[in-house]
C-alpha cells in the first residue's frame, strides 16, 4: 500500500510540466511561429528532464550501484540541458509577450480619440 501511495505521489511532479507542454503543443498547432516552437521545445525537454529526475535516475542509481561522483556527472549534464531548455522557453515567452503588446498597441492607436 505504501509503495502504491508513494508512486502516486511521485506522479504529482509531472502534472504541471505535462500541462505546460500540452498548452505549448496546442499553441504550436494553432499558430506555427518562432515563439510557439521555442516554447514547445523548452517545455518538452523540461518534461523529459522531470521524468529523468523523478523516475529514471533513481532506477539507474539503484540498478547500477553508481558512486556519488558518477551521479554528479549525470546531474551536471542534465542540469546544463535543463538550463538550455529553460532559456528556449523563456525566449519564446518573451517574444510572445513582446508581439502581443505590440499588437494591442497598434489596435489601441487605430481609433480616434474623442474630445468630449
Amino acid at each position: 500500500m505504501n509503495s502504491i501511495l508513494s508512486s502516486l505521489l511521485s506522479l504529482t511532479s509531472l502534472i504541471s510540466p505535462c500541462i505546460v507542454f500540452g498548452t505549448c503543443c496546442f499553441f504550436l498547432i494553432k499558430k506555427s511561429s518562432a515563439e510557439a516552437t521555442l516554447m514547445t521545445i523548452g517545455s518538452g525537454i523540461g518534461l523529459l528532464i522531470t521524468i529523468f529526475y523523478s523516475f529514471l535516475m533513481p532506477l539507474l542509481m539503484a540498478a547500477q550501484h553508481l558512486a556519488y561522483t558518477e551521479v554528479t556527472k549525470y546531474y551536471t549534464i542534465v542540469g546544463i540541458i535543463s538550463f538550455i531548455a529553460g532559456l528556449c522557453f523563456a525566449a519564446g515567452l518573451l517574444i510572445l509577450v513582446i508581439n502581443t503588446v505590440k499588437k494591442n498597441k497598434v489596435i489601441y492607436d487605430q481609433f480616434p480619440k474623442s474630445n468630449d
